[in-house]
This record gives structure tokens, sequence and C-alpha cells, in this order.
């Protein structure tokens, strides 16, 4: 418990952190989100200016964001006057959710596989290929690959929708654009830690008892093994749950990344920092878990032996 507390109280202060610095950021680069609007005259852009309390001095600002935010209120949005960024991100991050769920679980799965395999067949065929498809996975961006999958599948075969977020179909492009990152990953991880676990003693030892391979492999080797894909899945998840800004904006998905896109582009800065706030609480919300997971994983790893 104590572990847990000081935890949750530094990640409380690194998130104070993120929102001075992205507070301060915001206003220091030129312009403003009103700025972008066609000349508008100055008596209207005073009272928009004093409308979203703009022309209050920087620190009276951040102040009533903090007070704001204590109470859950991330603010109105700049550009879009019937939206909160409350209601902005209640409605882009189910679909966000969505879309990054059903990518992990096919990472993780597929990931793990190919991994395993890999360490259990090292320096042979299975080896080389599960490498290859990992290295073309981290090598080869997500925007490309959505480019080339829409172009194939969706504009010259017609098999899938090249946009939109209407249905099962239109899901699959966007989930293959985004799997191949974290499938490669973990295959790399996987690959890398279960090599080193079948070196271990007491892997050896079980072979010596003539215990079955799969025994060894499922009941005492993939336990260790995945530890370090666990360590991953943490920022991992809350990357791809948060969206992918990119490829949502390729497939026109309104998720959280097609929102927050825009307001940089409109310089809607309650949307900018109410986005980031949000994605740096998931980001330390997930690293909690992935502690809590080692302990249920390695019964060896106790939460309050755990240092910061």
């Amino acid at each position: 418990m104590s572990y847990l507390l000081r935890k949750l109280s530094s990640s409380l202060l690194a998130l104070l952190v993120i929102i001075t610095i992205t507070f301060i950021l915001m206003h220091v680069i030129p312009g403003g989100p009103f700025d972008s609007e066609k000349k508008l005259p100055e008596p209207i852009l005073k009272n928009l200016n004093a409308r979203y309390h703009l022309d209050d001095p920087l620190w009276v600002q951040y102040v009533d964001y903090l007070k704001n935010l204590a109470r859950g209120d991330l603010g109105p949005s700049f550009k879009y006057e019937t939206r909160t960024v409350n209601d902005i991100i209640r409605e882009g991050f189910p679909v966000s959710a969505t879309l990054g769920a059903i990518v992990i679980l096919i990472a993780l799965f597929v990931g793990l596989f190919l991994g395993v395999i890999a360490a259990l067949n090292q320096n042979k065929w299975q080896d080389y290929g599960a490498i290859l498809l990992a290295t073309m996975g981290v090598s080869v961006p997500s925007f490309i690959v959505a480019g080339l999958v829409m172009y194939i599948f969706a504009v010259k075969l017609r098999w899938f929708p090249p946009a939109l977020w209407e249905g099962p179909k239109s899901m699959v492009l966007p989930v293959i654009s985004l799997a191949g990152l974290p499938t490669a990953v973990i295959a790399r991880l996987m690959r890398s830690s279960m090599l080193e676990v079948l070196n271990q003693d007491y892997i050896k030892t079980a072979k010596a008892k003539g215990l079955a391979t799969k025994v060894i492999i499922y009941r005492h080797a993939l336990r260790n093994a995945i530890l370090p894909v666990i360590t991953y899945l943490g920022p991992a998840i809350a990357g791809i749950f948060t969206g992918s800004f990119v490829v949502e904006n390729i497939f026109a998905i309104p998720g959280l990344g097609k929102w927050f896109v825009q307001s940089i582009t409109n310089r809607d800065y309650s949307v900018i920092l109410g986005v980031t706030v949000f994605y740096s609480a998931l980001l330390i919300f997930m690293n909690m878990l992935v502690d809590i997971a080692y302990a249920i994983v390695d019964p060896r790893i106790k939460l309050s032996d755990m240092k910061e």
C-alpha cells in the first residue's frame, strides 16, 4: 500500500509538470485560437478573448484551469461552441479504445506466437522468418502501411471501405495499419526474453527430469519470459487507446486522434491541453497497472518491495 501511495503521489506530480509545460508552450507560441479567422474586427476579437478569459494574466488562467481540472471540467472548445473538451473525449475515446483493444489483442497473440516460435527454432527458417516480419513491422511507419492497404484493398480490390467508421469491415484496414509496430516489438521482446529464460538452470533441470516440452514452455518458461512484454504493454496500450493521430485521419475515423490533430491546426488551447492531460493520466495509470501485473505474473515480486 505504501508503494502505491508513493507511486500515486509521484504520478500526480508528473501530471502537474506535464500540464504546466503544455500550458506554457501553448501560450508562448505566437498566435491564438482566433487569429486564423478572416480579419475579425477588433471589438469582436476582444469579446471572444474576454468570453474565454484569454485576456486574463497568464498565471490567473493557469490557476483557473487547475481549479476547473480538479472538478473534472476540462473547459469549453474555442472552435466548437456547442462542445466542451469533456464531450469531445467522451465521444472520441470509445472509438479509439475499440480500435486500440482489437489492435492490442491481435498484436499480443501474434507477437507472442512469433516470439516463442522464433526462440524455440533459433537460427532456423522459422526464426529468420519471424525476425524478418518483426523488422518490417518496426521499420515501416503505420501511415505508409495505411496508404498501401487502402490503395490495394479499398481502391483497387474494393474489398473494404476506404474511410469512415461504419461497422466491422471499416475496422479491418486501420487495424492492419496499427498492428504492425506493436506486433513486431512484442515478437522481438518475446524472442530475446525466451532465449534468455530457456538457458536458465531451472529450465535445464526441468528437461533433465524428463518433463514434456509443452509443460516446460507454458508452465515455467513463458511466465518469466513475458515480463518484458508486460512492461511494453503499459505505454503501448495508452498510446493506441488514445488514438493513432495520423492513421485516424487517413481513414477519417472519428476518434480522439482526429480531434487532437484538428485542435492543433485550430490552435484550440483547451482541446490540446485536455487531450494531453487525458493521455498523460491514462499513461500513468497503465504504468501503475504494469507494476501490479508484475506481482500477479511473478509471485517473487511484491509491491511492498518495489522502489521508485
